[in-house]
């Protein structure tokens, strides 16, 4: 028998749901934690505990039909999704990670028992574990022994009619209730004490997420998705490498305009993540109009849900959840739209099912755009701003910016208290220059070949084994594999002076010692403008024969103020649905020809959705 495991439920996002079944899959995520869970199969002789179905009526009954319709508006609620809302609403506030709830994959309320870790039963979580699986086996055998009983219900034992009767009441032919039965035994693990901490958690962010949400006329709602997600973790990760409070993927997150290389993944900064999350939600709602398809397109993919609408012949998200039969279309993307709905009611209520807790304060953050590489002892030393509370509010930055030798990057957009933010302004500006740095990176790349030490690489390269052993988070120098590759620091450029150590490999600063890491997308001509300088004089200092030939981290020195034209004043403009180049052009009172030339677009006609265009002005 092949060995069966836990497996992360959702192909793409969840990091908070296991799975027990044949899947290879093996990595599962609770709290942001991962476990490897491996149990040996085995038989179990234990009749079914009794257990009350989820399906009979919970905290949803409680409310009237204006009381439900107010708590969703204004996301419909089909009563053909009330029994899946209730059964989640259970796994989201009843059932914890200590118990295991086993249940039907498709008649989700449908469940055959609940195994509690607190069980004197079981000494140990690994018993527990076994336990899960013999029972799933269990329930496994007996469906499909019934399969050829299932129409003579007095021909089954005890135990087989217990089971066939939480069929009894439910609708579909007593054909689909039997058929394959056996393989749609399913665990779920509760919920209830990871999604009580995330909403406390979520008490930082959702004054400020509402805030823009509003700003995009969507409905603030929308906030709660990440409770399925990631129970508002912006650490979040999962085993498919999606990131974030929002579960971004990278491709993904950088079509909606995210920073996401080796120093920064704004898929992790909450609310930088939340202004991508509210374009993509807003995307798709303006490509389907239906909210129901919107959100499980966040899940399933837009031309996903679309297609499973085409094939039904039906935009009704309880139609399609009935009837697609689409192969990627599993569990996971059948039930978002549900679990989306539920965590909507769970979050406006939670004292209801969690008691009178205490939230998070809401943090009040300010932007600073660093002009400088710098690293952060000396912005601790200087500013008073700990290391650690530095690190904790810029989530976005990689942790080895945050070692000896890291630096925090030049132009980002740093997170501080906004109640500092002046007091930060000020001391920065009082640091010496010395401790400032025009960063010029090497972008060497060093796979470790049989017989290579890292001493031996340090000194073929010209930097210090110990900064080599920080950039690539290296705690003992003799532990290097072969093929390995190994990130090559460069040198640094003072403001002050120049380094005897930077790179020769870079250009030479100007007279004003200022230099420019070209980023991906970027012309000649954005640069100029802003640097309010001339591609001719770029081109000049830097000895480019073909402007449009720059790549991406190329570093480029920039004319001294004296030689650089008059200013050029500019705004940036985020493209919208239906937009066109002389649309743009007419709001903001120029040209197509000078939009095209600042962002040196060759075809008028594509221009993409979210994409930023600066606009010259004047």
């Amino acid at each position: 028998m092949i060995s069966q495991k836990f497996r992360i439920r959702r192909k793409r996002t969840s990091f908070r749901a296991i799975v027990l079944n044949n899947s290879p899959r093996k990595v599962a995520i609770l709290g942001g934690a991962l476990i490897f869970l491996f149990i040996v199969p085995s038989v179990i002789d234990r009749t079914p505990s009794v257990i009350p179905t989820v399906s009979q009526p919970v905290e949803i009954s409680a409310t009237s039909n204006e009381e439900t319709a107010s708590i969703f508006e204004p996301f419909p609620f089909p009563e053909g999704l009330r029994e899946q809302v209730t059964f989640w609403k259970k796994i989201f506030t009843t059932y914890t990670t200590r118990q295991a709830v086993i249940h039907d994959d498709w008649y989700v309320n449908v469940v055959y028992e609940v195994i509690d870790l607190d069980d004197p039963e079981y000494s140990s979580e690994k018993e527990w574990k076994t336990a899960i699986k013999k029972a799933t086996k269990k329930y496994e055998t007996l469906l499909g022994g019934m399969a050829e009983r299932w129409e003579t219900p007095h021909k089954l034992s005890a135990t087989e009619q217990q089971i066939h009767d939480l069929f009894k009441d439910l609708p579909a032919s007593s054909s689909f209730k039997k058929k394959d039965a056996k393989n749609r035994v399913r665990v779920q693990i509760g919920q209830a004490d990871v999604f009580k901490a995330g909403i406390i958690r979520a008490g930082q962010f959702l004054p400020e997420m509402k805030r823009i949400f509003s700003e995009r006329d969507l409905p603030e709602k929308l906030v709660y998705l990440p409770l399925i997600e990631s129970a508002f973790n912006p650490s979040a990760r999962s085993h498919v490498g999606a990131a974030g409070m929002w579960q971004f993927m990278k491709s993904t997150g950088k079509q909606f305009n995210l920073t996401i290389n080796g120093t920064i993944d704004e898929r992790k900064d909450p609310f930088r993540a939340t202004r991508a999350a509210a374009d993509l939600l807003a995307h798709n709602y303006n490509s389907t109009a239906s909210w129901p398809m919107a959100i499980t397109a966040y899940n399933f993919g837009l031309q996903g849900i679309k297609n499973a609408a085409k094939d039904v012949g039906s935009e009704d998200i309880v139609k399609i959840i009935e009837k697609y039969k689409g192969s990627r279309f599993g569990f996971a993307s059948r039930n978002f739209y549900v679990e989306f709905l539920t965590a909507v009611d769970v979050c406006l209520r939670y004292a209801e099912f969690f008691g009178e807790i205490e939230l998070r304060k809401p943090l009040k953050l300010a932007q600073i755009q660093l002009s400088d590489y710098i690293s952060s002892a000396t912005l601790e030393k200087y500013t008073e701003l700990p290391k650690e509370m530095l690190q904790e509010l810029n989530p976005a930055l990689h942790s080895s910016v945050f070692r000896k030798g890291g630096l925090l990057p030049k132009q980002y957009a740093l997170n501080v208290p906004a109640s500092q933010k002046e007091q930060f302004e000020k001391r920065y500006a009082a640091i010496p220059k010395s401790l400032k740095y025009a960063y010029l990176p090497t972008k060497a790349r060093h796979k470790v070949k049989k017989g290579q030490t890292l001493s031996g690489i340090a000194q073929r390269y010209g930097t210090p084994v110990k900064r080599l052993m920080s950039v690539n988070g290296i705690k003992d120098a003799r532990r290097v594999r072969v093929g390995q590759v190994l990130k090559i620091p460069g040198g640094y450029v003072s403001l002050a002076k120049r380094s005897p150590k930077a790179s020769s490999s870079s250009p030479a600063p100007s007279k004003s010692g200022q230099t420019h890491r070209v980023r991906k997308g970027e012309t000649l001509i954005t640069i100029a403008q802003k640097y309010n300088s001339s591609v001719k004089a770029i081109t000049s200092a830097n000895g480019i024969d073909n402007p449009r030939k720059i790549k991406a981290d190329q570093v480029l020195a920039i004319p001294d103020q004296k030689t650089r034209s008059a200013p050029v004043k500019t705004v940036e403009h985020r493209v919208k649905k239906g937009q066109t180049l002389s649309m743009i052009a007419r709001l903001h009172h120029t040209s197509v020809k000078a939009i095209r030339q600042a962002n040196d677009i060759k075809n008028p006609r594509r221009i993409r959705i979210g994409q930023r265009l600066v606009i010259p002005k004047g």
